[in-house]
């Protein structure tokens, strides 16, 4: 069953591990589904609305462990299991990893406790498989007009745990189409000409000196990759940040990492515009991690 967590002006519903979502690419250890800002819907999802299943594809704020870099794949036999995070152990296939790929799956031991109105904490522990080990604690906690996602990763194995981890942010603010009534801001400044993927923006984004604003509704999925690595001062030790400034509702959403972000990229489609920013994590057998990304909201 789902938990809410509120205050005067936000409410936001996170999904209990197994909920819904059962797939084997993106967190189940906690995910916050919707976000309401003073009565108004902000999120959406993977899919456009009647395209969706709930227990394969993304929504909300989904994160996921090693889209790219995931742990322990290349050290196994096919057959054996590795570990993605958050999820369970997945079942080596003999084709390289694909995230798309629905694999087989273990499921993990997970628990969570709603500890107020305003908090929630959810947590899970892999045991240990392939020399392969881990807990990891993800807390959610409103504040005023923000709320934050804080996470601790214990390696508990005999192996280095190096992967990534992001946040699919499906964004739709007050459940309006895409738009030229949006727009998405960086903390930095960017060549679009040094991006490491831009498909089919053509006629469809403005791009800003360090962002971008919607032309039309895009009637087609569209990427910005390597945001991150296209900035033109070169500062790559400042902590990453978004803001989506809705001109619509007069509201505006952004996100605040508490680390240097590893890779940055944009994606969406008609119902979802999705502002990603990538931390890389190396955490040695009995050492753990901790991290967080604070969501604030204005207007």
């Amino acid at each position: 069953m789902a938990i809410t967590l509120h205050n005067s002006n936000l409410k936001l519903k996170i999904e209990t591990p197994g909920e819904k979502y059962r797939g084997s690419r993106f967190d189940w250890n906690g995910t916050v589904t919707q976000i309401w800002y003073k009565g108004k819907k902000m999120l959406a999802g993977e899919k456009m609305l009647f395209h969706r299943n709930n227990k394969i594809f993304g929504r909300g704020l989904h994160n996921e462990f090693g889209i790219k870099h995931c742990v322990g794949y290349e050290d196994i036999p096919i057959g054996e299991y590795f570990p993605k995070i958050g999820t369970g152990w997945l079942k080596k296939d003999e084709k390289p990893y694909f995230f798309f790929t629905q694999y087989k799956l273990d499921v993990l031991d997970f628990s969570w406790q709603k500890v107020s109105d305003t908090k929630a904490i959810f947590m899970c522990d892999s045991g240990i498989r392939n020399g392969f080990g881990y807990r990891y604690t993800k807390t959610i906690e409103l504040k005023d007009d923000t709320f934050q996602i804080s996470y601790n990763l214990e390696n508990v194995g005999e192996k280095k745990i190096s992967t990534t981890e992001y946040i699919h942010n499906f964004l739709l603010p007050a459940k309006k189409n895409i738009g030229p009534h949006l727009e998405l801001a960086f903390n930095w400044e960017y060549d679009k000409a040094n991006l490491l993927e831009n498909v089919k923006t053509e006629n469809l984004i403005d791009f800003t000196a360090n962002g971008l604003k919607y032309q039309k509704t895009p009637d087609v999925e569209y990427f910005l990759g390597g945001v991150w690595e296209a900035r033109k001062d070169k500062n790559f030790g400042q902590n990453g940040k978004w803001t989506l400034t809705d001109s619509a509702s007069g509201i505006k959403m952004s996100e605040t990492a508490s680390f240097v972000s590893f890779h940055t990229d944009v994606w969406g489609h008609k119902q979802c515009v999705s502002p990603e920013l990538f931390i890389w994590l190396d955490v040695e057998p009995g050492q753990s991690k901790d991290w967080n990304r604070t969501y604030s909201f204005e207007g």
